[in-house]
Order: C-alpha cells, then structure tokens, then sequence
C-alpha cells in the first residue's frame, strides 16, 4: 500500500510511548530507594539504549503517577505491594538516596532526618498514629520534587494518609515560621485556633531538632511496624 497508508497508524504517538515507558522504567528506581532526579535519566539511557532527546525525559509527576498506577493496579513493584502501610514505606524509602547539606546538616541523608523526627515525636505522643505518620512522611517530595516539595509530598501522600497528617505535613512550614516568628498576624491566628496547632509545633520542633550524627533510631521497617501496630489496636478499640 502506498501513499498516506504506508505509515503505521501508531507511528505519530511513538514518542509518547516512549516518554511512558522511561516513566515507568524511572518509577521502578525510585520504588527501589532512588532518587527522582537521577532516576528519569538512568531510565532514559536504559530505555533508549543511548541518548533521548530532552522532550522525552518525563516529569517528576509523571513519575509519580506511574508509581501510583502501579500500585493501585495491584501489580508491578513488589514493594508497592501491600497494606497502605507497605506504600507509605515505599513513599519514604527513596529518601535515603537525597542527601542533605553538609553546611547545615550532620545527618548523611533525608531518610536519617525523618527516622528522627518520628524518634522525637514518638518520645512525646507514643499512641497517636496519625502524627507519627506525619513525622515520617513530611519530608518525601523531597526525592520527587525538591523545588515544591510539600506539594509533592501531598500528592504522593495521597490516600494512604488521613486528611489529619496530611494537614499536619502541610502545615509544617508554617508552624515552622511561627516558631521562627516570622509568620503574619493573622496566620498566626488561624494556626493557632487550629485544634492539632500544639501537635505541629511539636513536629516543627523535632523537625528542627532531628539534625544529629549518627542517632539511635528505629529502622524504617521498625518505625513502619510500630505504626502499623498502632492502626490495628485503635481498629480492634472501635470493634
């Protein structure tokens, strides 16, 4: 066949098959502890077998929406499979490939800080699940998005978390700057009438504190466990 026909009907959206397919392939190194950045050009030299052109690289969301695909779906990565609890974990793990500033930071990665604001927390509100997930997750948009990382956080967080820690992580850099008083007046107010306002000062607090060498902290499988356990004993409470 000739003319127009002889061109495959698919050949025009290639490229977007292409751009799914690094997505995909950079979704799977970050469900394995790597971090977002890195992993959109390892997977397009993966994918492409050489170099791809820049509009093929897939965004940081793009990224993580195939990590929520796929997780919904119910099959692909092993480590997205599971209780919300397994995902959250997933969610937080890639933080041990963002390292922070060693300026202003003693802790060798992301990971080490936030297992230290859950320590922190934990030490203060040993039974409230809901703030020690907060402390765990706060800072995982970190590995998707360091420019707007609370709003990637939020994103990825999304159904796994109850509108409470999500509120809780949102609120952070807020509660951060009413510390620092530099917050205005009437943020100050409305923070301040929020019912959970005692409970994000405390998490701004271990934030701020959760910068020590080599600490003694649970492992994330551990923190992950303790969480867990206390989701089952308030479900078998409301029985």
């Amino acid at each position: 066949m000739t003319g127009s026909g002889a061109e495959p009907a698919d050949a025009p959206g290639e490229p977007d098959k292409l751009r799914r397919r690094i997505a995909e392939e950079a979704a799977r190194l970050v469900a394995r502890g790597g971090d977002s950045e890195r992993a959109r050009y390892r997977a397009a030299r993966r994918v492409g077998q050489g170099w791809v052109p820049p509009d093929q690289i897939p965004a940081h969301e793009e990224v993580r929406r195939e990590l929520h695909r796929v997780a919904d779906s119910g099959h692909g990565f092993a480590s997205l499979v599971g209780d919300r609890f397994d995902r959250i974990a997933a969610a937080v793990a890639p933080l041990a490939a963002v390292r922070t500033d060693p300026a202003r930071h003693v802790e060798a990665d992301a990971l080490e800080h936030a297992l230290q604001v859950f320590d922190l927390v934990h030490d203060e509100r040993p039974f409230d699940e809901e703030l020690l997930t907060a402390a765990l997750v706060h800072d995982v948009g970190r590995a998707i998005d360091r420019a707007d990382a609370v709003a990637a956080s939020l994103a990825a967080l999304e159904g796994l978390v109850t509108p409470r820690t999500a509120w809780l992580v949102e609120m952070l850099p807020v509660a951060r700057a009413y510390r620092d008083g530099t917050l205005g007046q009437r943020a100050r107010h409305r923070l301040e009438a929020h019912p959970d306002f005692e409970d994000v000062l405390l998490l701004a607090d271990a934030d701020r504190r959760a910068h020590v060498r080599n600490a003694a902290t649970p492992a994330l499988d551990e923190a992950i466990a303790m969480l867990r356990a206390l989701a089952q004993n308030e479900a078998a409470d409301e029985a």
